[in-house]
């Protein structure tokens, strides 16, 4: 819930005018000047004192910043739209529009003509992006203060919904940044993440809201709301080009309702046109971005019936550059001209000299095109949300998915229906047993109805993707998605859910936010407490009684417990009253069933808390060190960041038991950023010598997590036993952009232990091996056959039973090598486990 900020109101309309103070005369200079960027604190600033300033506005705060930083909503509209009852009052027609239950299309018509058309505009996702979010204070100047009969009619019919920055954080990091290096080649090029966990990888959140800005966002988009336009705003336009502008390039996702489609095309028509009128030429369509992935801020709201915009203005800097026409290149990546307007570009951009002034009168201007829409066709946009719903409700109406209570890792089962409840999924509880199937769910179970406005974007996560093969001939490579093909969500979390076609009958209760089981420690006698390893959150708990200074061991085959026999891995604490206290509150919080045994077996080995390294690098493997960060930290596993010099400099074992290196390759780990590219500190990589600490760091006794295509480092600088299969192979052979995989795997080892032995792997371009040697073990190995689970894959011959997953003895350590994204955005949830595993390799024995 959002909470309003404390504001004043002007007497008259022209009174508030007057009194409105210029961004200029807050911040200190007009928005978009050359060398010239305002700090998100600075810009927060200007809105606030505007909002004291004007009752055409209305600022809250909805929520905190990864770092703390407070998250910014202000609503524009007229003086009489904004007083309390009138705003609630078209709150609830758009709520009651969008989710289309219990209203006739008459009801709902007389609605549409009541209501106001919500219309969402943001900036700043990207922090380097910096034109959007530098335009922000003017943007809101105009909408508050302008008196043409265009915004007078804009305030009139529209509620628009402005978020200054969705990303606070970065924004003040980069230009703080640009500050002390403008007009340096790397003026704009930040060493870390310009958000805490994801930096650019922010815009990759938008169905399963790790990070708080998402969340909180989602809530205003998904409960407070319910926009029928979103119009989220970025610089990367393909050059020469201006600004990217809809329509998309296909392919379109077949969840995604028609009518979506259409709006987005008419959207991005009347910007184009607008842009012409104006005089500002170099607007480009249908290239680059698609419309099939669900998961960025604009493609999101696809799948809840709203029309998502995404636009893309070039230069992003306050520096000036010169744009040589003779040096354009002379197609875009779709093969039209970059000089002869076509369909796509009919305007073609002349070159010059272009200024960031210019940049942000391109984010005005589309943005003013967009409100202009929504007040001309208020009504439509109003119908066409409800139309929509209407329909998803009809074609859900005898589907039904179950997610059961009596599931392997039940807490993240519960974390999938909150990522669900969180993206406006209405979910129900089953309060007894019932039947579907032929099987019986105990009570605890979840039911998702299919009958509801937002079915389509509950089915694009809870079912397969199957990617169109597109080509522009047919012996041409496939077109390039534009980010991934596969993620069904309930695959990747590892989570069971069962459909069915009909309206399953059960006794329920209305979910609000789902809670974990209750916890529970058993009682009786008891040599040591059992955890089980097929719980994720198990592994939270482990690391809380070891730091606690508990015996724990790690059994290495399946072992009696007093709820049944548990597998090899299960984790037994030695019992005391201390260790059985601090388990009774690591369970009632984290939802545990701690079981006991009477007897701690033989071969059971001891378990250490290892000291975790996690490599981050300068120049490569940023989002994915982020997102490992993001878990470790989730599932308060103690860790420190591993740098350059620190490699460089060796003596890695006496500090380090496990180090752990994210995504990147050999190459960009080991010579990192050019001289020059950078300030010289974060230039040079960890060298030849850092790899060769590494090595020296295994053979006496440390654990390498490699990761994906860092796999690269070990096989190639130390000779392990162990081919890639992938190296040197074309994407015309071999192409898997994002996609969800079979595997197999082998939970007996302790590679593999809690794992199910059927999973499924996320694969982007990942490689995967053949083991050549002795002391190299297979511990997930990919099917000889029908490997796709969801998305695309080209090439499944090439993988066929080799090896994802590795453990490979080196020296008098060892080298897990994890071929493929276990921890995908924190969104793999299914194979966490072979990633905590490996921490434990070591101490293990």
């Amino acid at each position: 819930m959002f909470v309003p900020i404390q504001q004043s109101v002007s007497p008259t309309r022209a009174a508030a005018a007057r009194a409105v103070p210029t961004p200029e005369s807050v911040i200190g200079w007009k928005p978009c000047t050359d060398y010239k960027m305002a700090t998100y604190e600075q810009i927060a600033d200007y809105y606030r004192k505007l909002d004291r300033a004007s009752d055409r506005m209305r600022l809250f705060d909805i929520g905190k910043s990864s770092e703390g930083r407070d998250l910014l909503l202000a609503v524009i509209s007229s003086e009489q739209n904004l007083k309390p009852a009138n705003l609630e009052r078209y709150k609830d027609i758009a709520r009651r529009l969008a989710l289309a239950k219990d209203l006739t299309p008459g009801e709902a018509q007389r609605l549409a003509e009541q209501g106001k058309t919500i219309a969402w505009v943001d900036f700043g996702i990207h922090a380097t992006e910096t034109a959007p979010t530098q335009e922000a204070p003017d943007f809101a100047y105009q909408l508050v203060s302008g008196e043409t009969k265009e915004l007078r009619e804009i305030r009139e019919n529209v509620i628009t919904l402005v978020v200054p920055n969705l990303n606070p954080d970065g924004g003040t990091q980069v230009t703080e940044w640009y500050r002390e290096h403008k007009e340096k080649p790397w003026e704009l090029r930040l060493p870390e993440l310009y958000q805490k966990y994801a930096g650019h990888d922010n815009n990759r959140d938008w169905y399963m809201f790790n990070l708080p800005e998402s969340r909180a966002i989602a809530d205003q988009l998904y409960r407070e709301w319910f926009p029928q336009i979103v119009h989220n705003q970025h610089q990367s336009g393909p050059y020469p080009s201006r600004i990217f502008v809809p329509p998309f390039e296909d392919p379109v996702n077949p969840n995604i309702p028609p009518e979506v489609t259409r709006g987005v095309n008419l959207v991005g028509d009347a910007m184009t046109r607008r842009l012409t009128s104006e005089g500002k030429p170099g607007a480009v369509s249908r290239i680059s971005f698609d419309m099939w992935w669900n998961g960025g801020m604009r493609s999101a709201p696809y799948y809840h019936n709203m029309i998502g915009i995404l636009t893309e203005t070039s230069h992003n800097s306050p520096t000036p550059a010169f744009n040589d026409p003779a040096k354009f290149p002379a197609t875009f990546e779709n093969g039209e001209s970059t000089k002869i307007p076509s369909v796509s570009y009919p305007d073609p951009y002349q070159g010059g000299w272009w200024h960031m002034s210019q940049s942000c009168e391109y984010v005005s201007s589309t943005s003013l095109a967009m409100l202009d829409l929504a007040n001309e066709k208020r009504t439509e946009w109003l119908e066409g949300i409800y139309r929509m719903g209407r329909a998803a409700i009809g074609a859900g109406a005898d589907e039904t998915y179950v997610i059961p209570a009596d599931q392997a890792d039940v807490p993240t089962a519960v974390k999938l229906v909150n990522t669900l409840r969180r993206g406006g999924v209405e979910i129900e509880q089953a309060t007894a047993a019932f039947e579907a199937g032929g099987r019986t769910y105990p009570a605890g179970s979840f039911l998702v109805r299919g009958a509801q406005a937002f079915r389509p974007y509950l089915a694009d996560l809870l079912n397969p993707q199957v990617y169109p093969e597109r080509r522009a001939c047919p012996t041409c490579p496939l077109d390039e998605p534009y980010d991934i093909t596969g993620y069904t969500l309930s695959l990747q979390m590892g989570v069971d859910v069962d459909k069915f076609g009909e309206r399953v009958a059960a006794p329920t209760k209305a979910v609000s936010w789902a809670q974990p089981p209750a916890g529970t420690v058993s009682a009786g006698p008891a040599a040591a407490y059992a955890l089980d390893s097929r719980v994720n959150d198990t592994f939270t708990a482990v690391a809380k009684v070891l730091a606690a200074g508990d015996q724990v061991r790690r059994t290495t085959g399946t072992v009696t417990t007093d709820q049944g026999s548990w597998p090899a891995g299960t984790f037994l604490v030695t019992a005391t009253p201390e260790s059985r206290s601090r388990l009774e509150q690591l369970a009632s919080k984290l939802g545990l069933r701690v079981g006991t045994v009477t007897e701690i077996p033989a071969t059971a080995k001891p378990v250490s808390a290892p000291r975790v390294g996690l490599y981050q690098a300068w120049g490569s493997g940023f989002y994915d060190e982020g997102w490992t960060r993001y878990i470790f930290d989730t599932f308060e596993i103690p860790y420190a960041r591993l740098q350059d010099a620190a490699i460089r400099a060796g003596n890695l074992r006496e500090k380090y038991d496990v180090i752990v290196l994210p995504d990147a390759t050999y190459r960009s780990m080991r010579d990192g950023n050019a001289a020059g590219s950078m300030p010289a500190e974060y230039t040079g990589g960890m060298s030849p010598q850092g790899v060769a600490n590494l090595e020296a760091f295994v053979k006496a006794g440390g654990t390498l997590v490699a990761m994906d295509s860092a796999t690269q480092l070990p096989i190639q600088a130390f000779g392990l036993p162990v081919k890639d299969v992938t190296a040197g192979v074309s994407e015309e052979k071999l192409y898997i952009p994002g996609s969800l995989l079979r595997v197999n795997v082998d939970n007996t080892t302790p590679l593999g232990y809690g794992m199910p032995e059927r999973s499924f792997a996320f694969f982007s371009q990942s490689p995967a091996f053949e083991l050549q040697g002795d002391g190299a073990a297979t511990t997930a190995r990919y099917p000889s056959q029908d490997l796709l689970a969801s998305g695309w894959i080209l090439g499944e011959e090439i993988l066929a039973n080799t090896t994802a997953v590795a453990d490979v003895a080196y020296g008098d350590g060892q080298v897990a090598l994890l071929g493929f994204r276990t921890q995908h955005r924190a969104q793999a949830h299914g194979t966490y486990k072979l990633l905590f595993n490996a921490l434990y390799l070591g101490s293990a024995g």
